[in-house]
């Protein structure tokens, strides 16, 4: 029987095998194989011996946090307090690409401001932007939608608003990221897959603060405006080699940047993580 793996703890794994949840162990060959299931992994069961037989191939897979076969990572924006991390944003929609991760841009909060500027940093980007206002309600609508059929992990800064929007997608969370176990404040430990719908997912986890950016980045490092997509509507710079920096000459990248075709908040992240930023 296949499934999907959505909880890990003390050694036993939770598997959503469709009509049912199957606690089972991991077979001793895949601890003599140095191999780990991983929350997300698709698994093929066995139901009279409770345990994992094998693991399907993997499309994606983050190390921190502990998670594969990732659709989409949803990035929660506050429009204010606190104000929009705009740099920790752009690693993280770099971090998915090099995953071939999907990124969703939410803007929550919106009874306290337009959203616009968040708006305007991405609409040129591809990504889908969402306005919300998880205690009012306001986008849930559009925002569950865009998770049908996927399984998504949420992302964002302390204070955004994850644990209210997940609350109000219907997922019982403790506002301050706890588990939905209510153990109390800070206490989930394990990343967790919560079904909300047939073949949905969202990911409860830790926080993605853990994310390892610096190899990442490092792997990506020989084209990072690959991972800027709007970079691609840029004519051929005159170098073959450009950087894209400030310093470039007849740069195709700085000429949509200038015409507003980039946001310029984009670029400025761009040269932070190109290290080619003015100081």
């Amino acid at each position: 029987m296949k499934g999907r793996i959505i909880k890990g703890v003390g050694g036993f794994y939770y598997v959503d095998a469709g009509d049912s949840i199957v606690e089972c162990r991991a077979r001793g060959k895949f601890r003599n194989k140095q191999i780990k299931p991983v929350i997300g992994d698709i698994v093929d069961i066995s139901t009279a011996n409770q345990t994992i037989e094998a693991i399907l191939p993997r499309k994606n897979e983050l190390a921190r946090p502990l998670l594969a076969n990732i659709d989409q990572l949803a990035i929660v924006l506050s429009v204010c307090r606190p104000d929009p991390d705009f740099l920790l944003t752009d690693k993280l929609t770099v971090a998915a690409l090099e995953k071939g991760i999907e990124v969703v841009i939410i803007a929550n909060k919106t009874d306290l401001g337009s959203g616009n500027g968040i708006t305007d940093a991405y609409k040129h980007t591809g990504f889908r932007v969402l306005k919300t206002c998880a205690d009012k309600k306001r986008g849930i609508c559009r925002l569950k939608a865009a998770l049908k059929g996927k399984t998504t992990a949420f992302a964002g800064n302390s204070g955004v608003g994850k644990s209210s929007l997940l609350n109000a997608l219907g997922v019982s969370v403790s506002t301050g990221d706890v588990s939905k176990i209510n153990r109390g404040r800070h206490t989930t430990r394990h990343t967790e897959l919560i079904k909300i719908a047939p073949n949905s997912y969202v990911a409860d986890t830790p926080g993605f603060s853990m994310l390892d950016f610096d190899k990442i980045l490092a792997d990506a490092e020989g084209d990072l405006s690959d991972y800027f997509p709007e970079f691609e509507k840029a004519a051929p710079c005159e170098f073959s080699d450009c950087r894209h920096t400030e310093n470039s000459l007849n740069c195709g990248v700085l000429k949509l940047v200038e015409k507003g075709k980039i946001s310029k908040t984009r670029y400025r992240s761009y040269l932070q993580l190109k290290g080619g930023a003015k100081t």
